[in-house]
């Protein structure tokens, strides 16, 4: 069985796993208790303080919640700019052939390190830092029995 698709990674594919990274770990606890607290601190001392200390408060406040998410969206269309345009990843039996505006790589299945599946996309891990994003919008009905081929290609590798 061969499986051949177009990767289409948007700026928001990159910011929602970039987003769900950070929420998952200690940062993102660290995050939430923080604009909790800012909120209480804003309620409690808004109208005692001077015009400075309101604005820092109220930068405070948005900080994690309002310019996070935006700084990472920022970096996320960046970090695409970078990216080359059309790639296109066929799925075979020996493992990966990408073909990326005429220049292909081939990546065996021994060399696949990972694969998982994210609630809107599924990610080949080509090694520990590199990879290739596949989002529902490319797979479409598709998802769940390419990650099974893709899982089990793997496991048959090692």
């Amino acid at each position: 069985m061969e499986y051949c698709f177009k990767s289409d990674v948007k700026p928001v594919d990159l910011w929602k796993i970039a987003m769900l990274k950070i929420y998952k770990s200690y940062t993102g606890i660290i995050n939430i208790v923080f604009s909790v607290a800012m909120v209480f601190l804003c309620i409690r001392f808004y109208g005692e303080v001077g015009s400075f200390l309101r604005t820092v408060l109220i930068f405070l406040l948005i900080l994690f919640p309002i310019l996070q998410p935006l700084a990472i969206y920022s970096r996320s269309v960046k970090q695409l700019e970078g990216l080359p345009g059309e790639v296109t990843i066929n799925f075979g039996d020996k493992g990966l052939l990408i073909d990326c505006n005429g220049q292909y790589e081939k990546i065996y299945w021994k060399n696949v390190v990972n694969a998982y599946k994210q609630f809107n996309m599924v990610v080949i891990m080509s090694d520990d830092r590199h990879g290739y994003m596949l989002t529902d919008r490319v797979l479409g009905d598709k998802k769940d029995e390419f990650f099974d081929y893709l899982c089990g290609k793997i496991k048959e590798s090692r």
